[in-house]
């Protein structure tokens, strides 16, 4: 099968998070079940550019990756020259996958599909979600900007994106429910985000580095520094903790907008955590895998997660997670007993149950072995792709019929 898979950045751009893993993992595990599999995206990377040659395909693990240069706007991923190689290259693939919503890739894509008569599905990554348009958990003024960008999207072009689209895929049933509520296209089908599964050999635990005192624990989270991964509401649950005990420290891993970066370590300087709460900055794929050996435990309280990747990439390493049950896979937690999922908003409340999970080991071992089973079982990358390859195929077959 020839399949072209459509997306705003890609590989190197670690900074955007879940999305680059996920479709970097995807593609890279189709083109191993033999497709040939080709990646159209842009040279953007936050508000700098890829050290890459716009235009020129690139090999990445037996993908072919092209990189378009935007124009402005540059907010959009706005490019000429993408519409003019998905205007000429379309006719060779079988099947198109676009990932995201709002932007030019996915607009003028789905338009040269649309017109071309070839099938496409639409993977919205959790941004048709009623939280992730609204944005209520911003200010007032970023929350009304972002409703009138998305609902003019809506208006403008998202009936026909993706009415048109033959499928939409969900990576959570979470994200699936929350997103049909806009009654976009009832084709959609849940297929999770897969992780890579480490070596065994990888999975103890390991200090080396750390600069952790003995009997100390290390709390972690690895996410994209924006106010809907919550990272002041863990602020505050770290603030309660630091009051009931203080043998452990917090690392956060990513980076964002540097406005927000300093509200947040201002929010840790008045609380007095400053010895406690240490902000490391971005962290690409080899030096994630080196802090998640070095601690013990993973917390993400997001307001919104279509999916989690990096919950998925912590449990992969035999880490225990706390989760908020807006992380689309909190119900794949719960049932395998992987970690605790909290429902309400109660720092004091959190705070206490991370405290009795501190002082349980067995219990936070046998969390981390169920959460890597849990990996390979729902999330190893070729289930994934053979998942996605049988729904491509079912997609083909009705577009014959």
């Amino acid at each position: 099968m020839n399949i072209l898979h459509v997306i705003p950045s890609f590989a190197p751009a670690w900074r955007y998070g879940g999305p680059i893993v996920a479709s970097l993992g995807l593609t890279t595990a189709l083109a191993k079940r033999g497709h040939y599999v080709k990646v159209f995206t842009t040279n953007k990377d936050g508000s700098s550019v890829l050290p890459v040659q716009p235009g020129k395909p690139l090999n990445m693990e037996g993908i072919e990756v092209t990189y378009f240069p935007v124009q402005f706007p540059k907010w959009y991923y706005f490019s000429f020259k993408l519409s003019n190689a998905l205007k000429q290259e379309l006719p060779k693939f079988d099947i198109v996958h676009i990932h995201s919503v709002y932007l030019w890739p996915t607009t003028i894509a789905s338009y040269w599909c649309r017109k071309m008569k070839i099938p496409y599905i639409i993977r919205p990554a959790g941004l048709l979600d009623s939280i992730n348009i609204n944005k209520d958990y911003e200010s007032f003024i970023g929350s009304y900007m972002s409703k009138i960008k998305k609902n003019g999207y809506m208006k403008l072009f998202g009936k026909y994106d993706l009415h048109g689209a033959k499928g939409i895929q969900y990576t959570s049933q979470y994200e699936m429910d929350s997103s049909i509520k806009l009654q976009i296209n009832n084709r959609g089908k849940v297929i999770p985000i897969g992780v890579d599964l480490p070596q065994s050999s990888t999975l103890h635990r390991n200090r080396t580095g750390s600069n952790v005192e003995p009997g100390s624990k290390t709390l972690l989270v690895v996410a994209r520094l924006d106010p809907i991964k919550g990272i002041d509401r863990l602020i505050a649950v770290i603030s309660n903790l630091y009051q009931l005990r203080k043998d452990f420290k917090l690392i956060i891993g990513g980076s964002g907008e540097a406005s927000y970066e300093r509200k947040l370590q201002e929010m840790i300087n008045r609380n007095g955590l400053s010895d406690v709460v240490h902000m490391i900055g971005s962290v690409n794929p080899t030096e994630k895998n080196i802090i998640f050996q070095q601690s013990d435990l993973f917390i993400l309280l997001s307001h919104h997660e279509n999916f989690g990747v990096a919950v998925a990439e912590a449990m992969s390493m035999n880490l225990p997670v706390v989760i908020s049950n807006n992380v689309g896979i909190h119900d794949y937690v719960k049932d395998y007993g992987a970690g605790l999922v909290f429902g309400k908003d109660n720092p004091e409340l959190i705070a206490h149950q991370i405290s009795k999970l501190l002082d349980d080991p067995n219990l936070m071992n046998q969390m981390g072995k169920n959460g890597r089973e849990l990996c390979e079982n729902e999330f190893a990358w070729d289930k994934i792709a053979f998942e996605t390859e049988k729904y491509y195929e079912e997609l083909i077959s009705n577009e014959s019929n």
